[in-house]
């Protein structure tokens, strides 16, 4: 018998749908309806990309700068990026090891699709990012997922991987995190890195919060290492967080110069390359004034450092204070047992539709019993959501 023409390809049984553009979906439909939703969930920055940025964009567009551009992306942006982690770790990533992309996620998209198949397997710490996992399935590959703890402030460590070691492909991490705003400690960078030089896994490090980091001292980048992992390891970031530049859709990653052009062969068959004019705003982003990126860094810092004591005061909330990015990411298991919710899934419905209050449950990132709560929203706004969790739950040791 005849298969159905219209049947779906069978990877999509191994893979869902975003959980957090779902629930940026449900807020939407929500609001749609006259409900004051105050959204916890999406992982956007709530700031405007800074006028210089924005001005550089147009001036390419009046400019006629819309035409295609190379695939890896034009080499005023390469060269800057370079420029910049030669600058700031003394990494030497030539601009011909740097390929441009539609965000991070695509850039990550893309190192999927270069470097895995089918028997391959790829460590990921949990909690980690919804997409990590799925792409990996995507390209027929396994996921080999590796807790973390929450009493270790939720921090990827080199010796989780040790019993892994000879059967991974390559390992990915995430610092800070999305969701849970933890940053591995340089010292855990140095064993990490030296986990990778020892077995020849590759080392994808996505760095996308790089500058939304609290903790005292440097925040510890991969790319100190770039000249011994050089053949083993590829470092992604994007534009989109650190200038409030979602919506531009740009992206990058620095590697090995065999796996970056894989990612050009692949990518000059799908987007072909990202949008002219947000490579010429990017140009501008990296090599202009960064005042706007430490407002933001010194605004995140303030709200969290309001919204995570008044979390810690809510009945059955337990709250680790993140080192970096724009998240909470509380236990909320004692509030699901006072609601008597059997999942952090029934439990986020909960907050939606009884006192609409959007979040992410820990499911979505491989971890249940835990919420994501955003904070990249006004403090207004993180204030009137915390009234209503502690209306509904009511205080701790209450």
């Amino acid at each position: 018998m005849t298969a159905p023409r219209d049947r779906l390809a069978g990877r999509l049984q191994a893979v869902g749908a975003s959980p957090t553009l779902q629930v940026m979906m449900e807020a939407k439909a929500l609001r749609a309806r006259g409900v004051d939703v105050i959204d916890f969930g999406p992982g956007e920055p709530d700031f405007n990309t800074p006028e210089n940025i924005k001005k550089a964009g147009a001036d390419a567009i009046a400019a006629d700068f819309s035409h295609y551009t190379e695939t890896s992306g034009i080499p005023e942006l390469r060269q800057a990026i370079a420029e910049h982690y030669r600058g700031r770790y003394g990494a030497d990533w030539g601009t011909d090891e740097i390929i441009t992309g539609c965000g991070g996620k695509n850039v990550l998209f893309l190192i999927a699709m270069a470097l895995f198949e089918p028997g391959d397997r790829v460590a990921i710490f949990a909690p980690y990012w919804v997409s990590f996992p799925e792409q990996v399935r995507l390209s027929g590959a396994e996921p080999v997922i590796i807790p973390t703890r929450e009493a270790d402030g939720f921090t990827p460590r080199a010796r989780d991987l040790e019993p892994h070691a000879e059967s991974l492909r390559a390992v990915i991490l995430n610092s800070p995190s999305n969701p849970s705003g933890a940053t591995i400690p340089p010292d855990e960078v140095g064993r990490l890195a030296e986990f990778s030089r020892a077995t020849g896994i590759l080392l994808i490090s996505d760095e996308t919060y790089d500058a939304f980091h609290y903790a005292d001292g440097p925040y510890a980048s991969f790319a100190a290492h770039e000249k011994s992992l050089h053949d083993r390891l590829l470092l992604v970031n994007s534009f989109s967080k650190t200038y409030a530049m979602t919506g531009w859709r740009i992206g990058y990653a620095l590697g090995p110069k065999s796996i970056v052009g894989a990612m050009n062969k692949i990518q000059s068959h799908d987007a072909t390359h990202t949008a002219a004019m947000a490579q010429v705003a990017a140009v501008e982003a990296m090599r202009g004034t960064q005042g706007t990126v430490l407002a933001m860094r010194d605004e995140y810092r303030r709200r969290r450092d309001e919204l995570i004591p008044a979390l810690n005061r809510i009945r059955g909330i337990r709250c680790l204070q993140p080192a970096g990015a724009f998240y909470a990411f509380p236990n909320v298991k004692g509030a699901m047992q006072a609601l008597r919710c059997p999942s952090s899934v029934e439990f986020a419905r909960r907050l939606m539709s009884e006192i609409a209050v959007a979040t992410v449950p820990g499911e979505a990132f491989g971890v249940p019993g835990y919420l994501r709560l955003s904070y990249a929203l006004s403090i207004e706004r993180i204030r009137a959501g915390l009234d209503r969790l502690r209306g509904l739950l009511g205080e701790a040791g209450g």
